[in-house]
């Protein structure tokens, strides 16, 4: 058995700093046959430098072909191609990288391709995440960078349970079930040279033998001591390796606890392995997502203004008034488009504690 443990650093740097720190989450996309002189009504609207070209000829398509940048649009209004698409007038190189790289190799990528923003991709599928630009570089440098997560919400890693108990492949099933009676816990991930490898569960030790019990880890307890001596046998004559359920459903440490919650509704499962850079560096339950949504108001007011109002919209607090009671939120106040009016809400209704959302915000153009 083994324990892991993790800590973020105190201080943003160039060095310590991740993408998903600095980031601004969300993007904004275009198809590829959409005017640009749409394209350039958005970037004025949203107060944004580029615009995500996503999908090409099929409806289906969710590929990203580009970014459409303001020196893009800036270019065909001097040459007066005010009239081309989107897809014509993309002179940005689209180039990608992972929440999880470094804000340094971020900066490495634009000064190699003379770039001043970077698409923020999701490991394996290349889904976007939002934009690193030159601006949250120069942040970090001017240490005035401040820790955000992705979808504006509270992030896994400081809701999970750090160190983690663990157990090897090789373990008895007995040691597995004297650990969980002992830690007071219902599962234990299997690790291998850092890596998990599987999840043992009390389920998996018991229902083997007896089918689900009413009362798991009191049955557990019942075995160790003795009740059951053959069944005590083959706990021992068992590993964790050959009773574990694998693969195990894990969660990267920069997501979400939005995202946490619906992959263990999309799984069916009570707990998730957390995981940096490959290795387990700590766990989260359910029981954790409850505790981060029985939270105090105030706390709950500054995650909304501090991660969705300032971090993911750009606006200045003065212009949304945000009031939260009892984990009710009223939001009044002027945004910049219609766009904003919609989806504003629904990115304050993903922020944990939240009970539910009334909004009367206005855009800025009905004024």
């Amino acid at each position: 058995m083994t324990t892991h443990a993790t800590s973020a650093p105190a201080v943003l740097s160039l060095d310590s700093a991740r993408v998903v720190d600095v980031m601004h989450p969300g993007v904004y996309t275009c198809s590829f046959e959409t005017p640009l002189a749409t394209v350039a009504r958005m970037m004025a609207t949203h107060r944004v430098h580029c615009i995500v070209g996503l999908g090409d000829v099929t409806e289906d398509d969710t590929r990203v072909w580009g970014l459409v940048s303001d020196g893009d649009v800036v270019a065909a209004a001097a040459t007066d191609h005010v009239h081309r698409t989107a897809g014509g007038s993309a002179a940005t190189q689209a180039v990608t990288i992972g929440p999880r790289d470094g804000v340094r190799r971020a900066a490495e990528l634009m000064s190699e391709h003379r770039l001043s923003h970077l698409l923020v991709v999701e490991p394996g599928s290349d889904r976007p995440l939002g934009v690193i630009s030159t601006l949250d570089i120069a942040a970090v440098m001017g240490a005035m960078a401040t820790r955000v997560h992705s979808h504006g919400g509270t992030g896994v890693d400081e809701l999970m349970t750090t160190p983690v108990a663990t157990v090897s492949p090789e373990a008895s099933l007995k040691e597995v079930a004297a650990l969980l009676v002992e830690r007071r816990i219902s599962a234990v991930p299997v690790v291998r040279d850092g890596d998990v490898v599987g999840v043992v569960s009390e389920a998996d030790i018991v229902e083997e033998e007896q089918g689900p019990p009413a009362d798991r880890r009191g049955a557990l307890a019942r075995l160790l001591r003795g009740d059951h001596a053959r069944f005590s046998t083959q706990l021992a004559a068992q590993t964790a390796g050959q009773a574990m359920t694998a693969p195990a459903v894990t969660i990267e440490w920069w997501q979400s606890a939005a995202a946490a919650a619906t992959l263990m509704t999309e799984r069916r499962v009570k707990r998730l392995p957390v995981v940096k850079d490959g290795k387990l560096v700590g766990i989260i339950s359910r029981s954790d997502l409850v505790r981060a949504y029985a939270r105090p108001d105030a706390e709950i007011e500054r995650e909304i203004k501090e991660s969705v109002i300032l971090k993911s919209f750009w606006l200045e607090l003065g212009e949304v008034t945000v009031a939260v009671r009892g984990g009710e939120v009223t939001l009044s106040g002027t945004v910049d488009s219609e766009a904003d009016v919609e989806v504003l809400p629904r990115l304050v209704q993903r922020v944990p504690g939240v009970v539910s959302v009334a909004s009367s915000l206005t855009p800025r153009h009905a004024l």
